[in-house]
């Protein structure tokens, strides 16, 4: 199960290179054990997945799943107002690292 999440970027715009942030910000979900957006919408939906990792010095950060790339924040978070995401990540928004330089 998943839950959408919105992004927010920077005054100054967004720095991802054409990240997810941008292609995709619409489409972007976050695991949640009782979200309301199933595996099968994801398949059939478009739907991008942010997974959670550990970051550098343990800051939290997501970056899409399945992406073997290494990537590094672009300037964007992720966030939704839902409690759902404050008890299974942060009370507040988070880091996604979806920036790739070839």
């Amino acid at each position: 199960m998943y839950l959408p999440v919105t992004v927010y970027n920077p005054t100054h715009g967004n720095c991802s290179n054409n990240g997810v942030t941008v292609t995709h910000a619409e489409k972007l979900v976050v695991f949640c054990p009782d979200g309301h957006i199933t595996q099968e919408d994801v398949d059939n939906n478009g739907y991008i997945v942010l997974d959670i990792e550990h970051g550098i010095q343990g800051h939290k950060c997501f970056r899409p799943r399945g992406d073997k790339r290494w990537l590094m924040a672009g300037g964007a978070f992720v966030y939704t107002s839902d409690s759902r995401f404050s008890r299974h990540y942060a009370n507040h928004p988070i880091s996604v690292h979806d920036r790739y330089e070839p």
